[in-house]
């Protein structure tokens, strides 16, 4: 398979698809899981969400839909709390920040099969926009990248170079909606080029992490070294000694074009 060409394969398992929307028919029966769900009625909700969607957040718990139904109604819960996050999903929301190039993927998946995503607050000019737009941007993408059967299954892997930003707080709002909302298999969250207190602020929320982020987030500084001993340089921008080409010559809409999304998240809008 060609890694350049986003995936437009679907495959839908008919009877986990059934057996999950009796399970959010379930909930939604339950008076204070309904109070998350105002956009959402008993009526409609299996109507507006498509099986492609729930297949994502089946995906996400690796079939176990009763870890998916959690996961789904955290993220209802998020949609009704936060709306600034999580819907009006529109690229004229983010592409400031995506024409800045603060957020790139990589054209290849990594070594494992793994999407890359990543973060470079090199680019980051804090005149023209701030944090929030920032995750507006990282949700936009998570979309865009989840929305690929492929990537479904082998995940993301991010790199997050912080290029002496004081930015603890963007890692743990990240590691907050990948572990708890949002339907994704992060298989690793890469930080590069962090200063020596970020490690003791980071040590602040470490407890709040699950496990499973806790065993996949790596600070690695000035060293790329390390990094390659996790992401194959072959799939790596010269910027981190990598074979591919520099940083800036990766476009996030070049991988993932709007012309091919399928708007599986467009019922939150």
């Amino acid at each position: 398979m060609n890694n350049n060409i986003v995936t437009q394969q679907t495959h839908i398992n008919k009877d986990l698809v059934a057996k999950f929307r009796l399970l959010i028919k379930g909930y939604l029966l339950d008076d204070l899981t309904a109070l998350f769900i105002v956009q959402f009625t008993e009526s409609n909700v299996n109507l507006l969400m498509s099986d492609e969607l729930l297949m994502c957040f089946i995906h996400a718990r690796k079939y176990d839909v009763n870890r998916a139904m959690k996961l789904l109604n955290n993220y209802l819960r998020m949609t009704k709390n936060y709306p600034q996050l999580f819907t009006d999903m529109r690229l004229a929301r983010v592409k400031n920040v995506l024409d800045m190039g603060i957020l790139v993927s990589s054209p290849h998946r990594e070594q494992n099969g793994s999407r890359l995503l990543i973060l470079n607050l090199r680019k980051w000019d804090l005149q023209s926009c701030n944090l929030e737009e920032i995750m507006v941007a990282v949700v936009f993408c998570f979309q865009r990248m989840v929305s690929e059967i492929e990537t479904q299954s082998s995940g993301i892997v991010a790199i997050i170079d912080l290029a002496r930003q004081f930015t603890p707080p963007l890692i743990k709002r990240i590691s907050d909606i990948v572990q708890n909302v949002f339907p994704i298999r992060l298989k690793g969250i890469h930080v590069l080029h962090e200063p020596r207190i970020i490690k003791i602020l980071v040590s602040m929320f470490w407890p709040f992490l699950s496990n499973k982020i806790r065993n996949r987030l790596f600070f690695h500084g000035d060293c790329y070294t390390t990094l390659h001993q996790h992401i194959d340089p072959a799939y790596l921008p010269s910027n981190y000694k990598g074979y591919l080409k520099t940083i800036d010559t990766m476009h996030f809409s070049d991988v993932f074009s709007e012309e091919n999304y399928s708007k599986i998240f467009s019922c939150f809008d």
